[in-house]
């Protein structure tokens, strides 16, 4: 087992600097301590060996990126899970970058890889749901013909689920751009580095029409509805 782990990070590590062609299995060897022959002993091949490195790489981010099952706080908890995916992005920029460059070669690659995005983008769109049915998203304006005979707004036209989730993906590309791009167009993004998070996520906040976190709106409420604020059961989309 030992071996094993250290074989697949030094072929993680090996292939990020050389791409597919170069990762031969002597460098990875070399890498890893071992000889080729326990190497293929193991794996069985250099492609079965590089796509479980990246497979491993893509699925195992060194920084937990939960969002919670109860939002409370949109803004914060949005931009600590935003930062933290971002510095994962940013930690594995050459080895995304090199996926990237051997892809219309060697398409098999991109799930071994994606995997880890998908995963992210799961857990926000989840995440996003949850913020509809609980009622922080302000409904959208009515479009002329919802109501008929004057009767109630229907439920997309309340819940806005499109409009949230495509916002979510464009926060998602925006993290993504920023983790392979500031460095080779820095005219890109003038905002510092560490404040990348707070400014994506504020503006997709605004752009959905977030409502504040609960404590915020039971602050600001007057007295006699204060109370019924913090207490306030989650809405349910029907």
């Amino acid at each position: 087992m030992e071996n094993r782990c250290r074989i697949l990070e030094a072929a993680a590590r090996v292939y990020a600097l050389f791409g597919f062609r170069g990762a031969t299995t002597r460098r990875i060897a070399e890498e890893a301590g071992v000889n080729e022959v326990t190497l293929f002993r193991t794996f069985g091949s250099k492609e079965a060996l590089i796509a479980e490195a990246l497979r491993q790489r893509a699925t195992a981010p060194a920084a937990p990126l939960a969002l919670p099952a109860d939002p409370v706080d949109p803004e914060r908890e949005l931009t600590l899970w935003a930062a933290a995916h971002l510095a994962e992005l940013r930690a594995s920029r050459t080895l995304i970058r090199q996926v990237m460059s051997d892809l219309d070669e060697r398409p098999e690659v991109a799930p071994c890889v994606a995997s880890g995005w998908s995963a992210a983008d799961a857990e926000l769109r989840r995440y996003l749901v949850r913020l509809v049915e609980g009622g922080f998203i302000e409904p959208a304006d009515v479009p002329a013909g919802t109501r008929a005979g004057g009767g109630a707004v229907t439920g997309p036209a309340l819940a806005r689920y499109d409009d949230v989730l495509a916002g979510g993906a464009m926060l998602m590309a925006a993290l993504f751009s920023d983790a392979m791009g500031r460095d080779m167009m820095p005219e890109l993004f003038p905002q510092p580095a560490d404040r990348a998070p707070v400014l994506y996520v504020g503006l997709f906040l605004r752009a959905v029409r977030c409502r504040p976190a609960l404590a915020d709106r039971a602050a600001d409420a007057p007295p006699s509805t204060a109370a019924g604020a913090r207490s306030r059961p989650r809405r349910r989309a029907s």
